[in-house]
Formats: C-alpha cells, structure tokens, sequence
C-alpha cells in the first residue's frame, strides 16, 4: 500500500461546501495543462484530524476524492459526512472555464472516475458543538501557498476562497495531522506550523514533509 505523506489538500469546513468542491476541480486547468486524468471518489471512509491546540476546531471528515495524473496522486480532498457528494460534483463540472463548462472539457480530456465505498463506522471527535469549524487550506506547491495567503482556494484566478482578511500571522508550533486509509492508499499528513488570518476564520498549515520545507524558505 503507498503512503502519502504531502499532497494538496482541500478540507471541507461545512456540509455541501460548493466552492471547496469547485476550487477542487478546477484548480491548475489552462490551455495547455489538463492537472488530472482521474479522480476517485471514497465514500464511508474515515479522516482522522489530530490538533494539537484546543482553540483550533477541524473535525474529522467521513468521504473523500483522490484525484490522479499519469496514476501518481496529485490532490486530496476530505469531506463532511453528510455531504451529498454527487450534487456538489454535478455543481462543480456545471460551472465554466473561461466560455467552456468544465464537464465538457473533463469529456474531452477523457478524464474518468471510480467510486467506491470503505464501509467503515464514522469515528467522531469530541468537540465543542458550539465551536465553528476553521477554514483550513493545505499544500505542497509554492504558488498556490501564495494564493491562498491572499485568500483564494485556488492558484487558478477563480472567485473561490475565504477574502475576509489577508493579513497572516505565523504559527512557529502547531501539530496538525491528517490520517486516512483508502483501498489502496495510507495519507498521513503531518504539519508543524501554519499562518492563520488576524480575524481567526482561516487556517494555512505547512506540511512538515512537503517542497515548502525542505527549500528552507519557511
């Protein structure tokens, strides 16, 4: 079974999150590069989210897409259990790229999917139901880090993200780690830092095993 250990990673805060599916999908196309050939959609499934701070609210997520190129992994996103999956899918291949909807080129492009169903039992954590869930971002290339630090859940110029505030602090310690088990893959994503926004609604954790590190310019 292959471990990932640094992926981009989109986490839906709340249920049906259209525009956290949208920037999923849609993130990286252009004229000239096709980001992924597949996806694979994983329902019933357990994301295990540990934090380490009790300020911090990330639940853990119960479904999941993987999405692939040339059958290496490319982007990870994890989902609320009561998700309706299909129409946030449906919602996100029905917006346009440029003049063109997205389903379209996806048809084009012949980029496919599987479905499949862990059937495991949801593990919940015990949070304070009353606590909102933080807006978190995650990943493992440069560019899209610095569109995100101006709120944008894409490097694609898209509308999608969280604009209410691009002022960042440094977090120099924070543990935040990510584990799930698909049927052929083991996640875990572990972060040892992050920059949060001044009004507290969104998180950006840098992966301790990503690019963003090992280049030092953290």
């Amino acid at each position: 079974m292959k471990e990932i250990k640094t992926v981009d990673l989109w986490t839906e805060q709340y249920e049906n999150q259209y525009e956290c599916f949208n920037g999923a999908f849609v993130d990286g196309f252009s004229l000239d590069n096709i980001p992924f050939d597949e996806y694979k959609i994983i329902r019933n499934c357990n994301c295990l989210i540990e934090v380490d701070n009790p300020d911090i609210k990330i639940s853990n997520k119960h479904n999941a897409i993987v999405f692939y190129k040339n059958k290496e992994i490319v982007r990870l996103v994890v989902l609320n259990k009561k998700t309706d999956i299909d129409k946030c899918i449906e919602v996100a291949l029905n917006q346009y790229y440029g003049k063109i909807i997205l389903k379209d080129i996806f048809e084009k492009n012949n980029i496919t999917f599987t479905d499949i169903d862990m059937h495991e039992e949801a593990i919940y954590k015990d949070i304070e139901p009353d606590k909102k869930e933080i807006d978190v971002g995650s990943c493992d290339r440069w560019n899209l880090l610095y569109s995100m630090l101006k709120g944008s859940y894409t490097e694609s110029n898209t509308s999608y993200g969280n604009f209410e505030s691009d002022r960042y602090e440094f977090i120099p310690e924070l543990y935040i780690k990510y584990e799930l088990l698909t049927n052929t893959e083991k996640f875990i994503i572990e972060h040892k830092c992050a920059f949060i926004n001044t009004i507290k609604t969104r998180l950006i954790p840098i992966q301790e095993n990503s690019l963003l590190t090992r280049n030092n310019r953290i």
